[in-house]
């Protein structure tokens, strides 16, 4: 849409985790040696964590892109599940031939044989569950039990749980002590500076194709890095949209005011018609007793005068 009016190749902030647009900020590459260190040593556990939208997914995406074309992997986006639909979920995504007659037993032997096979074929097995932190207890420990299955000194299954902050006051659990035990890789993404924001923005432009760098003022540079807290997905999302902004109304440049226009309709109408009422409403309050306070301190016979001509009126 507005990819040629800005000399873009493609759309620079689509949301989607393309591991070709990712950016490596400093916690980010620590994230990703933290993970290609575990592979490399066998290492079969590991659990990402970080606020919405910071990049874990993408990250994940990042490090199998790398790792080539052997790679197999089973990905749950949702794992709110009952322990035998996990178990067959996995066994089916990973293209192993199964179906639901098939006890835990036999879908936990099927696996055993498949992983064993892939690793004598020096093809590396991955588990990825999103959303970890919506994990019941029961799928926590069919996790644990995964994570047996092992040779004398490799790991067959690597498994990585990526959620939000609160997986780590599940994990501190002491019940699941043993499953915590396991983990051999942990790490929490955070937010991006303003440094980075302002980074991540010109490094995905030049990604896309990009010669003005300067598309984006530093006011409104600002103003998104309010606005995101540097997290990545509101990032693209606020870029996204000022960009179809400036192409209806022929900017060369986006400022500070597209900004907050943006950050108006994402937020909706409603929550900023409210906000500005509220004050509205205090100062006229405000005005009002004040009002009174000066009419009673320097006035006093005057409201006494009022109330008497009501009353007269009143009895006429």
């Amino acid at each position: 849409m507005y990819e040629k009016y800005y000399g873009l190749i493609k759309k620079p902030f689509e949301i989607t985790p393309d591991p070709g647009f990712f950016f490596f900020s400093e916690k980010h590459k620590e994230a990703l040696a933290h993970l290609r260190y575990a592979i490399r040593e066998g290492k079969g556990f590991s659990v990402i964590t970080g606020e919405v939208g910071t990049g874990k997914t993408t990250l994940v995406h990042m490090l199998l892109s790398n790792l080539g074309t052997s790679v197999r992997t089973a990905n749950i986006f949702n794992p709110m599940m009952s322990p035998a639909d996990f178990l067959t979920y996995l066994c089916i995504d990973l293209g192993i031939k199964t179906d639901t007659d098939k006890s835990r037993g036999q879908n936990l032997m099927l696996l055993y044989n498949f992983l064993l096979e892939c690793f004598n074929n020096k093809q590396p097995v991955f588990l990825i569950i999103d959303e970890a932190q919506c994990i019941n207890t029961e799928i926590l420990e069919e996790i644990r039990l995964l994570t047996n299955f092992e040779t004398s000194k490799n790991k067959l299954l690597h498994i990585i749980l990526l959620g939000q902050p609160e997986l780590n006051d599940i994990l501190a659990d002491n019940k699941l002590r043993a499953l915590k035990q396991r983990i051999t890789v942990r790490y929490n993404l955070v937010e991006l500076n303003f440094t980075e924001t302002k980074e991540y923005i010109v490094y995905r432009l030049k990604k896309a194709g990009g010669r003005n760098l300067s598309l984006f003022d530093k006011s409104s540079l600002k103003e998104i890095y309010k606005y995101s807290k540097g997290i990545p997905r509101l990032i693209n999302t606020v870029c996204d949209h000022a960009l179809i902004i400036g192409f209806s109304r022929d900017l060369k440049q986006i400022g500070k005011p597209v900004i907050r226009e943006v950050i108006r309709d994402l937020e909706g109408s409603h929550k900023n018609k409210k906000t500005r009422i509220l004050p509205l409403i205090f100062l006229i309050f405000l005005v009002l007793i004040l009002s009174i306070i000066t009419v009673y301190v320097f006035y006093p016979h005057f409201l006494e005068r009022i109330i008497n001509l009501l009353i007269k009126s009143k009895n006429i």
